[in-house]
């Protein structure tokens, strides 16, 4: 395919081999990004089924801006990934982060010990 015959990208790209940069304390990263409405509507939607890209009408009802942006929190957060197939990206939940999440809660949920 020539330079000029080439799709525009309209994706967020997530297999750089890059670290993701999550910060010292991921679960704030992750409620942070859960508490916009957009990243829970690719939340729910991406529970369902992965997505490939470019998606130019936007995804689960929300425009391509919206889209771009939550996509963007999610991946700083560490709650998505993708994989290559061909030009396009197919996004996926990160479910090891969700794991994670789900082991911080339940541990918010357990007896203290009382100490003597």
């Amino acid at each position: 395919m020539t330079e000029d015959n080439q799709r525009p990208s309209k994706h967020i790209c997530l297999t750089r081999r890059a670290p993701l940069g999550i910060s010292c304390d991921p679960e704030l990263d992750m409620f942070q990004a859960l508490a916009d409405p957009d990243v829970l509507t690719l939340v729910r939607g991406l529970s369902r089924q992965e997505v490939r890209s470019p998606f130019p009408d936007g995804l689960f009802g929300l425009d391509p801006a919206r889209t771009n942006a939550a996509i963007r929190k999610m991946r700083d957060a560490g709650l998505i990934s993708s994989r290559r197939d061909g030009n396009d990206h197919v996004y996926f939940l990160n479910h090891p982060r969700f794991r994670d999440l789900e082991n911080f809660v339940k541990g918010l949920l357990e007896e203290p010990e009382i100490k003597a």
